[in-house]
């Protein structure tokens, strides 16, 4: 009998290829991305901790905590390594990790040589006859080729060709796929306008007028621009990825452009909105892509743009108003201002005065906010899940006759999750994203049957993510440093994190008049008893009715 891993029609595949597609989906809802980084940059993170300690700019307990969250994390992931290298890492884990210390110096040598061959291991462990569950295996394969370097939309282009692939088949080319050395790409930064552009960009060896481009680059520049190309600079970046090489070089514009703010109407340059990658004959947008962190209750309650001057509304002006603002870099702003803003809108309204004089001081705010986004979870899953309803035959027909009965998105994710509950089936539209929903159906029954559990779980997973972009803002803050793999992949993995949260504070505001700590501690207590049959609240009810 052919393991579920190698046979590319069993659900177990069909499973993973689905995660693995929702992963890698720019356009993928915060309900389904990923939550946490993969086991190699997390052990980055760790080793990187040696210099913010002796710096001063992490504490000893935030550390500590990370080594124990660590230690429980990767002794879940089966494929890290053999036993003898996991008793090396466990003791890097229970050890000081100073600058200079044995244990920082063994830990570098320990994610040397597990790193090695990780795909193909995590391979192995889904060929077996009993495979390492399909949640685990798509998040783990998604996060290491992420965390090492491609974009989302290139990862997305690699897949589109492989669809039919078991999981075994699918993990073994994600290997082949891991062990291929970042290329070079030639980029082409058209400029349409600068002052001073004599003064400011003639003399920089990177930047050609149009006059005197090669001809095809020339060429090539002005047909794709309605102005007139005044020059271009080139840059040749190392990646994984084109679209990885193209946002390099949208990070180094937008410094650019940084700087140039200092300069007044000097310093005004105008950009092209494309970029000309000349390794690969084709234009791709510069801009940063949109990081997934939406708040959509202030359209559907009718306040997104309800916003009066500061001098006619102070005085009922509320916390959640000035959150949004420090948030606003979230999605499509420098990753300093993203990652920093995002944490002193979560910690303005997550935390009292009298959490600087406990254990966790401010970094509770973490803690609250994971617990919202755990209650979060299942309505958002629900919800979507009741959209994707086959309404011409059978169970799907009469299904849909009592989800179009509902009059809110709260009946629609109940009456879903009581024929969860009944059958443990749905009957989906056959479409494009039938097997991302199907995954979503597994992983609502497991909710179902045990949810103080897995929403405790869920909770863990964003809860650690929270805490990596606390310990991002220090270093960002406290440590001025304002670039590092760490930093790139934990705003891609939070953004989507903390819209879901403020989405949630906002949405209570206006509803309901609940403040923020008041919905926290709402949801603490939720999750905590959201197994008691008798008392516990359903789980489309965790944070209000409304």
């Amino acid at each position: 009998m052919i393991a579920p891993g190698q046979n590319p029609t069993s659900a177990y595949s069909r499973h993973v290829a689905a995660r693995f597609s929702d992963f890698t989906n720019p356009k993928t809802p915060w309900s389904r991305r990923l939550w946490d980084l993969g086991t190699f940059l997390a052990l980055e993170e760790l080793y990187d901790v040696g210099l913010w300690l002796d710096r001063k700019v992490l504490s000893p307990s935030a550390v500590q905590w990370l080594q124990r969250r660590l230690e429980v994390q990767l002794g879940q992931d089966a494929a890290f390594g053999s036993r003898e290298i996991r008793q090396q890492l466990a003791q890097c884990l229970r050890s000081d990790l100073t600058i200079r210390s044995e244990g920082r110096r063994r830990l570098r040598h320990v994610i040397d040589v597990a790193r090695s061959g990780y795909l193909d291991r995590l391979a192995t462990q889904a060929s077996l006859e009993v495979p390492v569950g399909p949640e685990r295996v798509a998040r783990a394969a998604a996060s290491h080729l992420l965390d090492s370097g491609h974009s989302l939309i290139g990862l997305r282009r690699w897949l589109t060709d492989r669809s039919g692939l078991s999981a075994v088949e699918l993990l073994t080319e994600a290997a082949s796929l891991a062990a291929v050395t970042p290329s070079s790409f030639h980029i082409w930064v058209p400029v349409l306008d600068l002052p001073s552009v004599d003064q400011l960009a003639d003399p920089l060896p990177n930047f050609t007028r149009q006059a005197d481009l090669r001809q095809p680059i020339a060429a090539q520049l002005q047909d794709r621009s309605s102005r007139h190309v005044l020059g271009a600079f080139d840059y040749e970046v190392e990646a994984r990825d084109a679209e990885r090489a193209v946002e390099v070089v949208v990070e180094v514009v937008e410094r650019m452009r940084a700087r140039a703010r200092f300069a007044g109407p000097a310093g005004r340059m105008v950009i092209a909105r494309e970029a000309y990658v000349e390794t690969e004959d084709r234009s791709i947008e510069l801009r940063t892509s949109d990081r997934g962190a939406a708040i959509m209750s202030l359209i559907s309650e009718g306040q997104l743009l309800a916003v009066t001057p500061a001098r006619t509304y102070a005085a009922e002006r509320h916390a959640i108003d000035d959150a949004l603002e420090l948030a606003a870099p979230l999605n499509t702003g420098a990753l300093a201002p993203a990652i920093s803003g995002s944490w002193a809108a979560l910690e303005a309204l997550l935390t009292d005065a009298q959490d600087s004089d406990q254990k966790e001081g401010k970094v509770v705010a973490a803690v609250h906010a994971a617990r919202l986004a755990a209650c979060s979870w299942p309505r958002a899953e629900l919800t979507a899940l009741s959209y994707q309803i086959d309404k011409r035959r059978g169970a799907g027909k009469e299904l849909a006759t009592r989800l179009d009965a509902a009059s809110t998105n709260r009946d629609r994710a109940e009456i879903i999750a009581e024929q969860l509950r009944q059958n443990g089936r749905l009957p989906l539209k056959r479409s494009w994203r039938i097997q991302s929903d199907a995954a979503a159906v597994s992983r609502m029954n497991r909710l179902l049957v045990n949810p103080t559990s897995v929403l405790t779980q869920v909770s863990k997973y964003i809860e650690a993510s929270l805490r990596r972009m606390y310990r991002c803002r220090n270093v960002i803050v406290h440590g001025g440093a304002t670039r590092g793999d760490v930093l790139d992949s934990t705003l891609r993995v939070v953004a989507p994190l903390v819209g879901a949260t403020l989405d949630r504070l906002t949405h209570a505001h206006l509803v309901t008049g609940s403040e923020p700590l008041q919905l926290a501690t709402r949801a603490d207590a939720a999750i905590s008893m959201a197994s008691d049959q008798m008392m516990g609240l359903h789980v489309v009810d965790l944070l209000g009715s409304a």
